[in-house]
This record gives C-alpha cells, sequence and structure tokens, in this order.
C-alpha cells in the first residue's frame, strides 16, 4: 500500500534580493520572467545565479539537477531545499541526511524539522513495504519452489508408473509368446504323436493284412494238402502202421 505524506516542499532562496532594476537586460531577468510564466525548463538552462538556477530546476521537477544545484550553495536553504528535491525522488535516507545538515546549522528550522519528520515516516512505510514485498516474494519463491518440486514428483511418477507398465507389457508379451511357444511345441508334439499312432496303425493294418495273407495261404495250402489225402481210412492206418516200421529199422540200424 502506498502513503502519501504531504510535505513542506517549498523553498528558500535569496534570488528574492534581486530587484528587476538589478536583472535589467540581463539572462537573469529574461529567465525570471520565463519562471513568472512557468517556463521553468528554459528558466533553467538561462539562469546564470546559482540559486535560481537551482529554484529553476526544482519547479521543472529536474530533481536530480537542483539536487545537486542545491548542495552546492552549502547553506542552510540549500541544504533544506536539497532534502526536499531528494524526497520527491524517494531517496528518502539521503533526504534526512540534506535536513540534518541544515538543522545543524539551525536546529529551529521548523520547516526542515517537520519535512525530516515526514521523509522518516516515509522511511519507515517504504521499508515496511520492501519488507513485505520481500516477503511475498519469498513465500511466492518457496511456493514455485514447492510447485516445481511437486510437479516434478509427479512427473517422476508419472515416469515411473510408466515405465512399470512398460514392464508389465513386456512381461505379458513374453508370457504370452512363452505360452505360444508352449502351444505350438505341445501342438508340434500332438501332431507328431498323431503322426506316429497313423504310422502304427497304418504298419499293423499292413501286419494284419499280411498276416491275413499268411494265414489265407496257410489255410489255402491246408486245404490243398487235404484234398491230397486219400479218402479211405484203412489207408491211413496202414500208412501210419508203415511209418512205425520204418523207424524201428532205423533204430535197429543205429
Amino acid at each position: 500500500m502506498r502513503w502519501t505524506v504531504w510535505l513542506c516542499l517549498g523553498f528558500s532562496s535569496v534570488a528574492h534580493s534581486f530587484s528587476w532594476q538589478d536583472l535589467w537586460l540581463t539572462h537573469d531577468q529574461q529567465a525570471k520572467a520565463m519562471m513568472q510564466q512557468g517556463q521553468y525548463p528554459k528558466a533553467q538552462g538561462l539562469f546564470e545565479n546559482k540559486d535560481w538556477k537551482a529554484t529553476a530546476a526544482y519547479r521543472a521537477g529536474n530533481y536530480a539537477d537542483a539536487a545537486n544545484a542545491f548542495y552546492a550553495l552549502r547553506t542552510e536553504d540549500g541544504y533544506y531545499n536539497q532534502g526536499n528535491a531528494l524526497a520527491h525522488m524517494a531517496k528518502y535516507e539521503e533526504s534526512i541526511a540534506a535536513y540534518n545538515k541544515a538543522l545543524a546549522m539551525n536546529p529551529n528550522n521548523q520547516d526542515a524539522l517537520y519535512n525530516r519528520a515526514q521523509v522518516e515516516e516515509m522511511l519507515k512505510k517504504d521499508k515496511q513495504n520492501q519488507d513485505k514485498q520481500n516477503q511475498d516474494k519469498q513465500n511466492q519463491d518457496k511456493q514455485n519452489q514447492d510447485k516445481q518440486n511437486q510437479d516434478k514428483q509427479n512427473q517422476d511418477k508419472q515416469n515411473q508408473d510408466k515405465q512399470n507398465q512398460d514392464k508389465q507389457n513386456q512381461d505379458k508379451q513374453n508370457q504370452d509368446k512363452q505360452n505360444q511357444d508352449k502351444q505350438n511345441q505341445d501342438k508340434q508334439n500332438q501332431d507328431k504323436q498323431n503322426q506316429d499312432k497313423q504310422n502304427q496303425d497304418k504298419q499293423n493294418q499292413e501286419d494284419t493284412k499280411e498276416s491275413s495273407s499268411s494265414d489265407l495261404e496257410a489255410q489255402r495250402a491246408k486245404e490243398q494238402w487235404l484234398r491230397l489225402i486219400p479218402d479211405d481210412p484203412g489207408g491211413l492206418t496202414r500208412e501210419k502202421f508203415l511209418r512205425d516200421h520204418l523207424r524201428r529199422q532205423r533204430g535197429w540200424y543205429q
């Protein structure tokens, strides 16, 4: 909050001791006429008298020029007016120092006492405002830092979550691939088993077919042999006796 303090920022000068007769047709006379017309910047440039030149600068709002010009006078009024110019520039500590110089020459300078008190109050308020601004800035900086830290934590968490999600996705892809590979391997094994079974079944069928063919041939041979055997039972008996007789004879020779 900006405090406005009304100061007695009038200035004193010995310039009033000059009369129109003393300044007739001089630069100072012309400059004073300009001052009366409110042409302070032109008057400042035209004045040769230091008091009036400083006054014109003050009236023109050229407070830096005025402060330097009043300081150069080294008088009570010069220091007082310097303090006023510095106060307009918000250079409160320098302004108080200028008033103190004026009061050192005249402790009863009521204008200097009043203005110094007002400027001291303004300096106090200014410091309070500056302290508040600094505190506000520190708080804002802390809030910004906290926000940056929070944003970083959030970003780190998002990155970590993304990494975790990516890892989960990769693990799932790997697991799916392993499952797919296992299914493919199981299918290959099953296909191989089925193929082996088909081959075995085919082999069994072929073996069965060969066995059936052999049995059929044996059956046919048996039937053919039976057809060669005479139907006379007596003949079979005689043949049996003949075989027994021959075995006995072989035994005798052995």
